[in-house]
């Protein structure tokens, strides 16, 4: 009988209903979108950059004099000092140094600027993943990236053509092509990479003096990246107050993971807030609804009252009003959110599969639970109110 009450009152008040549940849709539904397209895209970053999570990056800092050209790069005492260094806190590492840089490319007729890198046939599994084809040996195979390969119509077999350091054009086969990193990687980024061999790249852009622009160091246990950071810091560099005898510059992925993850918790707590203003909003309209009826309803609450209707089933009476009308409005801005945050996460590149992921499909029960709640402690006050009302002078109310 006092849900059937709660209801007929509703629907009594229709448009007095409907826009105290407008005020929940739009509070929801801007918790759940925001919170739906912050969280899909969080984990499109940590899924772009987690598997490079676990290695340090080393850039050379500081001139060295070659054959009495200026240059810089990692020499094989440097690498020597660095290893040393690395096995002082592990035994479990990979350490790979490599040449990189941009070169122009010719396909077809057309010519196209790549990133290049030249590593050990040995080393290359370490960094990167091959989806098809075979590992480069000697001077003229290469491996692509997958989205360089896609926007160049490159497979395996095609030909690809660079200008040698002597001049000379140097024809290479395709012969394997690698899994897409994304951008945000440590290391070797793929989309839009050209690999081969140490020798290869000696052919096209030459050896920088036997000196490497970079040097990877993957640990099996990420955890031990800060004490093999701290280990050649102290064995690269000089005093923390004397930046200019750095000889190593070093990134770590470890550390830049949980300072990417703290800054998009921040950033999702923040747009919570934004969006519960809106929520906030709608309580007050809610409560101030609920009083309205409380007042409208006097002489019926009196009556009911008088027939030997409990005071705990007026307070639930009103509370089933406030209840379905947040139920009700948080389904549909949850279904709102759900509609619109794809095309959100869309516009933003991000894949559509994305919204599948469990701290995305959180926010459902989560939009719902909250618009309930908002409700029901928005129209406690006016049924403790109608409650409390002397049945007497209920029923004397015009």
């Amino acid at each position: 009988m006092i849900v059937s009450l709660a209801l007929r009152n509703l629907k009594l008040n229709k448009f007095r209903t409907i826009l105290s549940m407008l005020g929940i849709v739009i509070g929801v539904f801007a918790i759940c979108s925001m919170g739906m397209v912050s969280a899909g895209f969080t984990d499109e970053m940590d899924n772009m950059i987690s598997d490079t999570a676990d290695t340090l990056t080393l850039s050379p800092l500081g001139e060295k004099v070659v054959d009495g050209h200026p240059t810089v790069g990692f020499s094989e005492k440097d690498i020597r000092n660095i290893e040393s260094a690395t096995k002082s806190v592990t035994k479990e590492y990979e350490l790979v140094p490599y040449y990189t840089s941009y070169k122009p490319v010719t396909i077809g007729k057309e010519m196209v600027t790549a990133s290049v890198y030249g590593l050990d046939s040995n080393d290359m599994s370490s960094l990167v993943t091959l989806v098809s084809g075979t590992w480069p040996r000697g001077g003229t195979n290469v491996i692509v990236g997958e989205q360089f390969a896609e926007d160049n119509d490159l497979r395996v077999g095609s030909r690809v053509s660079f200008l040698g350091v002597s001049g000379q054009e140097v024809t290479c086969r395709v012969v394997g092509v690698m899994e897409n990193t994304g951008m945000l990687t440590f290391g070797i980024a793929t989309d839009s990479a050209i690999l081969g061999t140490t020798e290869w790249y000696s052919s096209i852009v030459g050896n920088n003096y036997g000196l490497y622009n970079s040097i990877i160091i993957k640990a099996y246990d990420p955890t031990e990246l800060a004490a093999v950071d701290a280990a050649i810091e102290k064995k690269m560099n000089g005093k923390e107050d004397r930046d200019s005898d750095n000889t190593v510059s070093i990134l770590n992925s470890y550390e830049l993971m949980d300072i990417f993850d703290e800054l998009m918790s921040m950033s999702s707590l923040f747009t919570t807030i934004i969006s519960a203003i809106s929520l906030l909003v709608a309580a007050v309209a809610i409560t101030n609804v609920m009083l309205m009826s409380v007042k409208e309803r006097t002489r019926e609450v009196g009556i009911l009252r008088s027939i030997g209707t409990f005071r705990s089933q007026i307070l639930q009476m009103f509370l089933y009003e406030a209840g379905l009308i947040g139920l009700i409005g948080a389904v549909f801005g949850v279904i709102l959110s759900l509609i619109v945050s794809p095309i959100f996460m869309m516009i933003m590149g991000l894949e559509f599969t994305a919204m599948f992921s469990v701290s995305v499909l959180v926010y459902i029960p989560v939009g719902i639970g909250v618009g309930l709640v908002v409700c029901l402690i928005s129209g406690l006050y006016p049924a403790w109110k109608a409650a409390n009302l002397n049945p007497v002078e209920a029923m004397s109310t015009d």
